[in-house]
């Protein structure tokens, strides 16, 4: 019961030296594989962003968390904050709110 335990820090961090130092070796030998980009997720957000999340949500019909953090590329987490200061700041009004999700629509609509 339980499965494996986990490594400590201190473990994972000789670790991944062994396999730094191993990897030119094995780079010699092996012809480097071409890997494509995995999609990344923006966890701080800056004012550029955040002004151009603000004109966008003028314009839709009813904003949602998802549509944010799904168009922008940003964590779910962060799309919720950005919502809710667009709502504090009186851009958005909050028209629904359920266990996991919110609902808003922009202020001129509502």
């Amino acid at each position: 019961m339980g499965g494996k335990k986990k490594p400590t820090l201190s473990q994972l961090a000789k670790k991944a030296e062994k396999e730094k130092a191993q990897q030119p070796q094995k780079g010699k030998k092996e012809a480097k594989k071409e890997e494509s980009p995995a999609k990344r997720t923006v966890q701080t957000l800056d004012e550029k962003v955040f002004q151009t999340i603000a004109k966008e949500v003028q314009s839709a019909k009813v904003v949602t968390p998802y549509e944010i953090a799904s168009k922008y590329g940003i964590k779910m987490s962060v799309a919720f904050k950005v919502l809710r200061a667009l709502r504090d700041r009186g851009d958005l009004v909050l028209v629904a709110k359920g266990h996991r999700t919110e609902i808003y629509v922009p202020a001129n609509r509502s």
